[in-house]
C-alpha cells in the first residue's frame, strides 16, 4: 500500500516511463494483477504502446482501463441499468419536485416555474461529483442550525436534502446515475479480485473530480503499489510548502492536484515514496524550436531562438483556404517527405466547423483520414440490421419493421 509520483513537462517521457515499466513486469513471471488507468480517449493508444514491446505479445493480467470502465468492471450488471442522460435526469428531477412541493419549506412556490429543476439538477449533479450523499446533506443542515446559524439557509439545505434523497431512492430503483456510479464503485473495491494487491499506473490526467479522488483514493489502500504520472515542471514548482507556485499558472492546476493527492493519501494512511522527477524533454530532441517553445510560450520575456522551418504561422482567408493548405501541405509530406499518414495529425480549436471542408478536401485528394468524433452506437449500420432483426421475430413481420431491415 504505497504510491509513488512520477513529475515532470510535457515531453520528458512520464508516459514511457509507465509503459516500460508495465512491459517489464508483464515479460515476469509474476501473475500479479496490473492496472494501467487512463483517460477514456488514451486506451487504445495505451494498449497500442504496450503491444509495441517486442518482448509482448500479448497479456491476461493487465487491464488498461477509463475510470467508467473501471466502474462497469466494479458494479457489473448494475452498471447496465438504463443511464440518465443531462435531459433524464432534468425530468426526474421535476417530476420528484411536483412529488414534494407541499414539503418544501421555501423552494415551494417556485418548484414548478420554468428553470427552477435544470438548477435542482444541475446541484444533483455537483453533490454527486464530489463523492456527496444524502446524509451529508443532512449533516450540513444540522451545521447550519447551530449557534443561531442562518434559518433561511438551514431550511434551503433541508429542501435540498429532501429532493436528492428521493432522488437517490428512485435511483435505486430504476436508473443509474454515470456521476452517482462512483460512490457505488469505492464499495466494492476492495473486493474485487482483479484490484486486491495489484500494481496500478495512473497517467493522462491533469485533475480529477471529488469522486474521482475518492475512487483513486480506495484503489490505493487495495493496490500493493501504484504509481501516479503528473505533468508539472519540478524545477519551478515549490510543492513543500504545500500550497502551488503560482509561477505564470501554467501548471498551477495540476500541481494543485497534486497536493489534492499526498492530502487524500495522507489520510488514507499510504506510505508516499520518493518522487521520479524526469527532467529531459526527449520528446523534443530532434527539434529545439519545439523544445524552446514548450519551455517558454507561456513566460514573459523569453529568448528567441530560431524556427528553421520546423514551425510556420500561416494566415488563410477563410476556413476553405486553410483546410486547402493543409491537404496540400500533407501530399506534400508524404510523396516528398516520407512521412506516412498515419504520421500527421490535424488538431482543429472547433471541429464542428472544420470538418465539411476536411471531409470534402481530404476525400477529392485522395487522403485517408479518420475524424475523432463520437457516434452514437444506434445509428452504425450493423448495429440497426441486428436490431431491426431482432424487432422482426418480436414484432411478428411488421411490414415497417421488415423494409427496416431491408
Amino acid at each position: 500500500m504505497a504510491v509513488q509520483f512520477i513529475l515532470g513537462r510535457s515531453g520528458t517521457g512520464k508516459t514511457s516511463y509507465c509503459v516500460r515499466a508495465i512491459a517489464d513486469a508483464l515479460a515476469g513471471a509474476s501473475e500479479q494483477p496490473l492496472i494501467f488507468l487512463v483517460p477514456e480517449q488514451a486506451t487504445y493508444q495505451a494498449e497500442r504502446a504496450i503491444l509495441s514491446d517486442d518482448r509482448i505479445a500479448g497479456y491476461h493480467r493487465l487491464h488498461i482501463l477509463s475510470f467508467d470502465r473501471l466502474q462497469f468492471l466494479l458494479l457489473g450488471r448494475d452498471a447496465a441499468r438504463q443511464r440518465l442522460s443531462r435531459l433524464g435526469r432534468q425530468m426526474l428531477v421535476h417530476e420528484i419536485l411536483r412529488e414534494v412541493q407541499d414539503d418544501l419549506q421555501v423552494f415551494g412556490s417556485s418548484a414548478l416555474l420554468p428553470g427552477f429543476a435544470r438548477q435542482m439538477a444541475e446541484t444533483v449533479t455537483e453533490l454527486h461529483r464530489y463523492a456527496h450523499g444524502p446524509e451529508d446533506v443532512a449533516d450540513l443542515v444540522a451545521e447550519a442550525g447551530k449557534d443561531g446559524g442562518s434559518r433561511l439557509a438551514e431550511l434551503k439545505f433541508a429542501d435540498i436534502g429532501l429532493v436528492f434523497r428521493r432522488y437517490c431512492e428512485l435511483l435505486e430503483e430504476k436508473f443509474t446515475d454515470p456521476d452517482a456510479r462512483v460512490n457505488d464503485a469505492c464499495r466494492v473495491v476492495a473486493h474485487a479480485d482483479f484490484i486486491r494487491g495489484a500494481r496500478i499506473w495512473v497517467d493522462g490526467f491533469a485533475g480529477f473530480t471529488g469522486a474521482e479522488l475518492m475512487l483513486l483514493t480506495e484503489l490505493l489502500k487495495a493496490a500493493e503499489h501504484t504509481c501516479i504520472a503528473l505533468c508539472i515542471d519540478p524545477a519551478r514548482s515549490n510543492l513543500r510548502s504545500g500550497k502551488p507556485s503560482g509561477n505564470d499558472g501554467l501548471f498551477e492546476p495540476t500541481e494543485r492536484t497534486y497536493l489534492d493527492l499526498l492530502d487524500w493519501a495522507e489520510k488514507a494512511k499510504v506510505t508516499v515514496g520518493k518522487p521520479v522527477v524526469l527532467g529531459e524533454a526527449v520528446r523534443f530532441a530532434g527539434c529545439p524550436a519545439l523544445a524552446h517553445v514548450e519551455a517558454n510560450i507561456f513566460r514573459p520575456g523569453a529568448a528567441r531562438t530560431r524556427a528553421d522551418e520546423h514551425i510556420r504561422v500561416i494566415s488563410a482567408p477563410s476556413l476553405r483556404a486553410e483546410i486547402q493548405f493543409v491537404a496540400r501541405q500533407i501530399l506534400d509530406l508524404v510523396g516528398r517527405g516520407g512521412l506516412r499518414y498515419r504520421d500527421i495529425a490535424v488538431v482543429a480549436s472547433d471541429l464542428n466547423q472544420y470538418e465539411h471542408y476536411v471531409r470534402a478536401y481530404f476525400d477529392d485528394s485522395d487522403i485517408p483520414y479518420f475524424i475523432d468524433k463520437r457516434k452514437a452506437l444506434n445509428q452504425h449500420p450493423v448495429v440497426e440490421l441486428i436490431a431491426t432483426a431482432l424487432q422482426i421475430v418480436t414484432g411478428g413481420f411488421a411490414h415497417a419493421d421488415v423494409f427496416a431491415y431491408l
